[in-house]
């Protein structure tokens, strides 16, 4: 079987969330880049360190297709990597999607086919 490799990789500054967790009476917002995104979840960078398992509320607009998808997610993990060019961390984490309805996925759906599509052509 060996390593699956990421096929899918989004031409970077196109995409970006808004994502709230609210963490023992704190609430964290961030504003992220997605760095890959399909129906089962989205993979973005934050300034912090979430736990496993935190609940939390994404809202994903593409701000130049006016989209916005409003959902729940979990965090399944956080790897931290340096940012060479600032000397800071950023973690990279991954976040399932929970609860999601079939409007909910389709509209992710086409998001990522809208997107597999224009990186397609270049």
């Amino acid at each position: 079987m060996g390593m699956a490799k990421e096929k899918r990789m989004f031409p970077r500054a196109n995409l970006t969330c808004r994502i709230s967790v609210i963490l023992d009476f704190r609430i964290l917002v961030f504003n992220s880049e997605i760095e890959n995104i399909g129906e089962g979840g989205i993979r973005v960078t934050l300034d912090e360190k979430l736990p496993v398992s935190t609940p939390l509320t994404l809202e994903i607009s593409v701000t130049d297709k006016k989209i916005y998808i409003k959902c729940k997610g979990e965090v399944i993990w956080a790897n931290e990597k340096k940012l060479t060019k600032d000397e800071r961390y950023v973690f990279d984490t991954g976040i399932k999607f929970t609860n999601l309805s079939n409007s909910k996925k389709e509209e992710i759906r086409s998001l990522v086919t809208s997107f597999f599509s224009k990186s397609s052509e270049a």
